[in-house]
């Protein structure tokens, strides 16, 4: 099993989230932890070249993959993420 570490960037960005997304954002690193095995990630493109995203309805969790350790970069809402 992978363990899950959160960027500064991250823990900041989940803290300015609505109680209920900030839930299902946890949930879903959760579950992302438990099944990482059985997942294909999902990879960015051009400057996000070796990130991944977790799609939590309309909100993102950017990530980093390195061994068994998944680094949450970045949460926010799909329209903002990326900037």
């Amino acid at each position: 099993m992978v363990s899950v570490r959160w960027s500064n960037n991250a823990l900041a960005n989940l803290d300015t989230l609505d109680f209920v997304i900030r839930g299902r954002i946890l949930g879903k690193v959760s579950w992302l932890r438990k099944n990482f095995s059985e997942i294909v990630p999902e990879e960015l493109h051009r400057e996000f070249k070796g990130l991944y995203k977790l799609r939590v309805g309309d909100y993102r969790v950017v990530y980093s993959i390195r061994k068994d350790i998944i680094t949450i970069e970045a949460v926010g809402h799909r329209r903002d993420v990326y900037r």
